[in-house]
């Protein structure tokens, strides 16, 4: 993993807005796309631009798109999301994906679509309800 070179943002597990979709419902909406921001290898999502601060993406999270989709969506219907919304969906989204703690973020508010990375335990949001004990 690329060194960080600002300080983690700490983010928290919020309430689901009353206003919002049903989890259930939102979760069938989403996807994951990736970023080429995130790649230092080709992908669906285009050729790579690792940007110099990003956190590369593991090969190996590129060539299943459909298994971090449903990871996603099982973050959704667990609630484990921020409270911000964008065009209807989570602004976050925390999800477990082999044992390992990743941060969706939305990238397309009328889309649904997200980019996703691997947090280290210390970049782990807040979680007051304790959403994320799978």
């Amino acid at each position: 993993m690329r060194h960080r070179f600002h300080r983690p943002k700490r983010r928290v597990i919020g309430k689901w807005p009353v206003e919002a979709e049903p989890p259930e419902a939102l979760a069938e909406k989403v996807s994951y796309v990736g970023s080429p921001e995130h790649k230092d290898h080709p992908s669906s999502a285009g050729p790579p631009r690792l940007r110099t601060d990003a956190t590369p993406c593991e090969p190996h999270m590129t060539k299943d798109l459909g298994r971090n989709s449903e990871a996603l969506k099982e973050g959704i219907r667990r609630r484990c999301t921020s409270a911000r919304f964008e065009g209807g969906f989570p602004k976050y989204v925390w999800t477990w994906i082999g044992g390992c703690l990743y941060e969706a973020r939305h990238i397309n508010g009328p889309q649904g679509t997200y980019k996703g990375y691997r947090l280290e335990e210390m970049e782990w949001p807040k979680d007051p309800d304790g959403l994320l004990k799978w």
